[in-house]
C-alpha cells in the first residue's frame, strides 16, 4: 500500500485564522490518518516515540496489558515492518486501525502479525492500541495475498445500498453473536464469505477462490476420549460458508464474547473495525456430528479468551469478507485492556 507522506500544520499557520477555520485546519482527514500511522511505524522501527505527536495523556497497550509508550513491548523488539498493509480510517471520529506483517527481534528473528489502531484529536495521538500475534506462522502468506483481496476490501459501496454506521455495528454485533450462539442466522452473511484469520483461511464459501494458501478450517484433535471408539474422520468445513460451518458446532468451544468495540466504521467502503474477547469456559470438550464425537483441541478444554481484532467488510448489506488478528490464548477474563459493551454467554454462567 502506498505510503503517505507525514506532515505536521505548524502553529504559526493557525495564527490569526477564524474559530471556524481553525476548527477545519486542525482536522485529520484521511490522508492525514494515514500519515500518522505511517509516522507510527516508522518510530517504532527507530524505537524513538519522541518523533511522534502524541498528547500528554497519551495512553498505550499492547496485547491488553497498559505499558510505557517506546519504553517497554514491541517498542523494544520491533526489528521491521513487511509490505503488507490495509487501513480502516473514519476521520469523523479520528480513528485509523492498521494490520502489518512485521518482523520481531534482530538476533533471531520471527515473523508476527500486528495490529494497531490510533485515535486523534487536534493533530494528536491520544489511544494507541496494539494487538500482536507473535510467531505468526502464516504472516507468510499475507506477503502473497492475492490483490483481489485488497481491491474487494477497499471497493466504495454505492450510496443507494450502503449500510448507516447504527446498521454496521448492529450487523457486526449480529457476527459475534452468531459464533458464540452458532447460529449462522444471526448475522447477515453473503453467500460468497471469506474468513482470514491470522493469515489462515478458515471459512470460504464453496465458489470463492482463496487470496491465499487455503488452511484446514475449525481446529481438531486427534486426542482420544476415553471410553469411546475411534471417531470417523471429522467434516470438512471449507467450502460451507461462514454460515453454514456453524451448525456442525465444531467452534461450539467459544462460549461467548465480552468487552465488544467499534471504534472505526468507514460507511463509504462499508467495513467495521471490532476489538472484542472470544470467551472459551474450557467446559465444552467435544462435538458431536452424525453419532461422532470429537474432542476439542486442549487449547480450547480449559478456561481461556482470545483477544481478538476484526475488519469486516459488508457488500449490499451483507457480510462478505472478514479479516482478523487476534492472539491467546490469554487468561480468562484478562480483557482488552479497553473495556467495552455487554457481555453475552452462550450458556449460562455457573
Amino acid at each position: 500500500m502506498t505510503r503517505i507522506k507525514f506532515a505536521l500544520i505548524g502553529l504559526a499557520a493557525m495564527a490569526g485564522a477564524s474559530p471556524a477555520a481553525a476548527a477545519t485546519a486542525q482536522a485529520c482527514d484521511r490522508a492525514c490518518l494515514q500519515g500518522m500511522m505511517t509516522a507510527y511505524m516508522a518510530a517504532l522501527a527507530a524505537h524513538d516515540p519522541s518523533r511522534l505527536p502524541v498528547a500528554k495523556n497519551v495512553r498505550y497497550t499492547e496485547n491488553g496489558a497498559e505499558l510505557t509508550l517506546g519504553h517497554e513491548g514491541l517498542w523494544a523488539t520491533f526489528n521491521k515492518a513487511e509490505p503488507y498493509r490495509h487501513d480502516i480510517v473514519e476521520p469523523a471520529t479520528g480513528g485509523i486501525a492498521s494490520y502489518f506483517t512485521i518482523v520481531e527481534n534482530k538476533l533471531i528473528p520471527f515473523p508476527d502479525l500486528l495490529a494497531v489502531r490510533l485515535k486523534v484529536k487536534d493533530r494528536q495521538i491520544v489511544e494507541i492500541e496494539t494487538v500482536v500475534n507473535r510467531h505468526a506462522r502464516s504472516a507468510g502468506n499475507m506477503l502473497k495475498l492475492d490483490p483481489r483481496w485488497g481491491q474487494e476490501m477497499e471497493a466504495i459501496e454505492p450510496p443507494a445500498t450502503r449500510l448507516t454506521r447504527e446498521q454496521l455495528i448492529a450487523a457486526t454485533t449480529g457476527y459475534l453473536r452468531a459464533i458464540a450462539f452458532h447460529d449462522g442466522k444471526a448475522a447477515p452473511f453473503a453467500k460468497s464469505c471469506i474468513r482470514l484469520e491470522n493469515g489462515n483461511i478458515t471459512a470460504i464459501g464453496k465458489d470463492d477462490v482463496s487470496p491465499v494458501p487455503i488452511g484446514s478450517g475449525p481446529p481438531v484433535s486427534t486426542d482420544a476420549i476415553p471410553g469411546l471408539p475411534k471417531a470417523a474422520p471429522p467434516p470438512k468445513l471449507m467450502g460451507l460458508g461462514c454460515d453454514e460451518q456453524l451448525d456442525y458446532m465444531a467452534y461450539s468451544f467459544i462460549t461467548g464474547y465480552r468487552d465488544a468495540r467499534f471504534p472505526i466504521v468507514d460507511v463509504e467502503r462499508q467495513k467495521v473495525y471490532a476489538v472484542f474477547d472470544f470467551m472459551r469456559r474450557g467446559d465444552v470438550e467435544a462435538w458431536t456430528w452424525q453419532g461422532n464425537t470429537y474432542p476439542m483441541p486442549e487449547a480450547m478444554r480449559y478456561p481461556n479468551e482470545i483477544l481478538n481484532t476484526e475488519i469486516f467488510k459488508f457488500s449490499g448489506g451483507k457480510l462478505t469478507r472478514v479479516e482478523a488478528v487476534f492472539t491467546g490464548p490469554q487468561a480468562y477474563k484478562r480483557g482488552t485492556g479497553w473495556p467495552g459493551g455487554t457481555p453475552e454467554h452462550s450458556q449460562p454462567v455457573k
